[in-house]
């Protein structure tokens, strides 16, 4: 398995988990959904540090020139963690219609940087280093 495939199927449980999520409070069922935003907030940030903590390190060190789009990761993720920090607050005060906005929001941002990632950056990731390694660091998060 590479980094590609590692990653993007990490994408896919996350996304799974997002869509029951908004499932869970679009039912109103905030007592169910509390927990699962917990899940999936923890769910994104493991996956955030992997990137940011792992792989956007050893891609820096490896890479000397060319294209090199780790700041632009780094600043929607943080872009997204206030976005889910926002939906945390809409939880808490089970305000369903500020949430499902802002999860609207989050859903356009992640769609948008995931495609930028499993298409572009997963791939110079793959190329420039040992993808087992990548992973067995990434694993240690």
């Amino acid at each position: 398995m590479n980094v590609n495939e590692f990653m993007t199927n990490d994408h896919r449980a996350c996304d799974e988990q997002f869509a029951n999520l908004e499932n869970m409070i679009d039912q109103g069922n905030f007592d169910n959904g509390i927990s699962m935003f917990e899940e999936f907030h923890e769910h994104m940030i493991k996956h955030f540090d992997m990137e940011e903590k792992v792989m956007f390190p050893m891609f820096n060190e490896a890479q000397s020139e060319g294209c090199n789009p780790t700041q632009v990761m780094i600043m929607e993720h943080n872009q997204m963690r206030a976005l889910l920090n926002k939906m945390k607050s809409a939880i808490q005060a089970k305000d369903k219609n500020s949430f499902l906005g802002l999860s609207e929001n989050l859903m356009f941002l992640v769609q948008q940087h995931n495609m930028k990632e499993e298409q572009i950056m997963y791939n110079l990731v793959d190329n420039a280093l040992d993808s087992q390694e990548v992973i067995n660091k990434m694993n240690e998060i």
